[in-house]
């Protein structure tokens, strides 16, 4: 009985030393492993595996802390839980407890850490791979590769990652370039650029450090797109900016939208390119600025006059003609548009004055704003036309007018005035142009603008005869005197002052026949007008100096001034007016002040 309470007190104390080692530590590795799964990243192994008989291995750590034997030197039939402890714990072996341990005692023990192994199994599988890639790819950069092709100089070294490639100041044009990627990340993809190219236009799309662009053909670039591809895109946005001859340096862009120009026949200088991560917040600032900037064609712009007799006429674009010709109507008012893409428009706009009879050169007008009157019968006599902003910068404006007695004037630019002033001649028709700068002007630039009549008499020395001498005794209230001699069928035009007449012309009329006589005596102007006549026929240029009595042309076929109807002069004629060439009258009309004295005898 002793000896049998003696085994019982022994396996009691190897049972006390097991529990109170092996549990506690068997705890705390699974709270450890639970703050790791916790943490996202698994910094431990497995507290044991199960083996085929339902025993656990002691992990390796815990042999490696508490200096245990390796499982198979544990005797068969004992929990290898009791065989944990110090060095200093006596070693039990198998014979010395002649089986007094149950089945039940060992079957529960297995139970046990086999719920501890299903614990562990519930970690979720390469967590810690997961975990290395994340850490990793927060530490993943992309770093761009590129050279440009430049006139004059070839292709220049490489740079990288927002270094200038190209040149500025130097006005040379980029006529290719290469792009790559050192892609040090896990993500799949690369980069893809095009080029808009001189007489070609947007080229195909190439990648991964083949030439977009040409090489040899001193052909520029006008503007790029540069793209990411692939799973990188995702994750990284590629910048770029360009330098462009008469501009400078364009704002940022990104990803595939256009920078430079397009329909400017400008040339691409430099070019900077950057690859930022998304969350990056030194990525390059996006403005409201364009990117690029899209050119003009004549077609965009229109222009419309309001037609004397017909009104507003239809809207015309560049080059083609707005008005009347041949018809003696006058333009009473012109509007000017211009219909560009907003999104990329140039900066600037299109300014325009008109100079209207009696009222002389009008404010400056803006696109879309009527300049001149309407429903007033007032010529428009000339126009000045010219850019503001970045369209100055590029083109030059050309516009042409159609005046009565010259008929089409040469191309006025950029402000001139195109027309007549000074001369009361009319606008009949307009014609305007835009042109890229350095191109050539539509048509001849010379006699765009007019300041004397068509017709300008010489003067001629006064002689000294009856009329002169008849004119000295006269007064004028204006510094002009007319003598009018019916008998000799002549008329004396005079400039000076009382007792200084001096004759400067000398014109054959055609006054009063007998039974229609032309009045006689001292009379004043006082009035005047382009025309009068009937259904048969027209007299041009009347000036009028008592009633009915009129200087004025000799008769034309109704509406005509070149078609003459009865041009007899030297006799007597008239049914009382005095007949002149039509361009004797028309001097007299435009250059006579009323208040000018008249002596006919």
């Amino acid at each position: 009985m002793k000896k049998s309470i003696k085994k019982i007190l022994c396996v009691l104390l190897v049972m006390g030393l097991c529990f109170s080692s092996y549990p506690v530590y068997a705890t705390e590795q699974r709270v450890n492993v639970a703050d790791n799964i916790h943490n996202g990243t698994e910094e431990t192994k497995e507290d044991g595996n199960i083996d085929s008989a339902g025993q656990t291995d002691v992990n390796e750590g815990v042999m490696a802390d508490t200096n245990l034997k390796p499982q198979e030197d544990v005797p068969s039939g004992v929990n290898n839980s009791e065989s944990t402890g110090n060095n200093s714990e006596e070693k039990i072996s198998a014979d010395s407890v002649d089986g007094e341990f149950s089945d039940d005692n060992v079957d529960g023990e297995e139970d046990d850490q086999a719920e501890i192994a299903r614990e562990t199994d519930e970690i979720p599988e390469n967590t810690e791979a997961e975990s290395y890639d994340i850490t990793e790819k927060q530490d993943e950069h992309l770093i761009v590769n590129y050279a440009t092709h430049v006139q004059y100089i070839g292709w220049q070294e490489p740079v990288t990652d927002g270094e200038t490639a190209g040149t500025t100041g130097r006005a040379l044009q980029m006529e290719a370039m290469k792009v790559s990627l050192d892609n040090t990340t896990s993500y799949t993809g690369g980069i893809s650029y095009s080029a808009h190219i001189q007489n070609i236009g947007w080229q195909n799309p190439v990648a991964d450090g083949n030439v977009a662009g040409t090489t040899g053909r001193m052909l520029r670039i006008e503007a790029v797109k540069i793209e990411l591809t692939g799973d990188i895109r995702n994750y990284f946005d590629v910048y770029y900016r360009t330098h462009i001859a008469d501009v400078g340096w364009m704002p940022w862009t990104l990803n595939g939208q256009i920078s430079g120009s397009v329909g400017l026949a400008d040339r691409v200088e430099a070019i900077e390119i950057r690859i930022v991560k998304k969350d990056d917040p030194n990525k390059p600032e996006i403005t409201t600025q364009k990117s690029y900037l899209q050119g003009l064609s004549n077609n965009m712009l229109t222009y419309s006059t309001h037609v004397q007799n017909i009104g507003n006429t239809a809207w015309v674009s560049g080059g083609n003609v707005t008005g009347t010709t041949g018809r003696g109507l006058r333009v009473e008012g012109i509007n000017i548009n211009l219909n560009q893409d907003s999104a990329n428009a140039l900066s600037g706009t299109i300014k325009y004055r008109t100079h209207v009879q009696d009222i002389g050169w009008t404010e400056w007008k803006i696109l879309g704003q009527y300049s001149g009157t309407s429903g007033r019968a007032k010529r428009v006599e000339a126009i000045e036309i010219k850019l503001t902003g970045q369209l100055a910068t590029f083109y030059d404006i050309y516009y042409s007018a159609h005046i009565q007695d010259y008929g089409w004037l040469g191309w006025a630019s950029n402000g001139q005035a195109s027309g007549s002033t000074g001369i009361s001649y009319r606008m009949e028709a307009l014609r305007i142009n835009l042109v890229r700068k350095g191109n050539s002007a539509p048509g001849n630039t010379s006699d765009y603008y007019k300041n004397k009549p068509v017709y300008t008499p010489t003067p001629k020395p006064a002689p000294i005869d009856a009329m002169s001498q008849n004119a000295q005794g006269r007064t004028s209230a204006t510094s002009w005197l007319i003598m009018t001699d019916t008998s000799k069928c002549q008329v004396g035009v005079y400039s000076g002052s009382y007792g200084h007449w001096n004759r400067v012309f000398l014109w054959s009329c055609g006054p009063g026949k007998a039974s229609t006589p032309t009045v006689k005596g001292e009379f004043k102007i006082y009035g005047r007008g382009k025309s009068f006549g009937s259904r048969t026929y027209t007299c041009w240029y009347y000036t009028q100096f008592y009633g009915n009595y009129l200087f004025h042309s000799v008769l034309y076929e109704h509406g005509s001034m070149t078609r003459i109807q009865d041009g007899r002069l030297g006799k007597p004629v008239s049914h009382g007016c005095v007949r002149l060439d039509i361009n004797n009258a028309k001097w007299l009309y435009y250059n006579i002040p009323n208040g000018t004295k008249v002596v006919i005898y």
